[in-house]
């Protein structure tokens, strides 16, 4: 699989967590699960945002190619990621991951399978997407 497909792939098992986070939430409380996927919507739009328009390969490049197309329609910002800026993308992913928790763990099947798409998405862009990107800036990119 090459690295495009790959970094789709992972972005496409990263949606699905938050859908079912958002079907977890749904059965107790389905104004919440909605509220949840606008919630998400927004921080998602706040990562590409703060850390995309950075990126040299936003764009056509990106090999994840929606956030890099959207991120090409703000404006570019150049230089390395700041201690704020990766400290706002790690608070927006980590309450991505955190809100559901609370309906998931009365879903046990669903808190498994969340973790088990969260998991293998992060798991597959950190092994075969980052090791590749041409982001000589980013913080997740390994050591030369």
């Amino acid at each position: 699989m090459n690295t495009v497909a790959v970094g789709v792939f992972s972005l496409t098992l990263l949606t699905g967590a938050v859908i079912v986070g958002a079907a977890a939430m749904a059965l107790a409380a389905p104004l919440y699960a909605l509220a949840y996927l606008a919630v998400a919507a927004l921080l998602i739009g706040t990562v590409i945002a703060v850390f995309c328009t950075k990126c040299p390969l936003r764009g056509e490049k990106c090999l994840h190619i929606l956030p890099g197309r959207l991120a090409a329609l703000l404006p570019a910002r150049r230089g390395k990621y700041t201690a704020v800026e990766i400290a706002v993308v790690v608070a927006a992913l980590l309450l991505i991951a955190a809100i559901p928790q609370y309906w998931l763990l009365s879903q046990v099947l669903l808190l498994a399978l969340f973790w088990v798409l969260a998991g293998t998405g992060v798991f597959l862009i950190n092994r075969r997407v980052c090791p590749v990107c041409g982001n000589r800036c980013c913080p997740l990119r390994p050591k030369e």
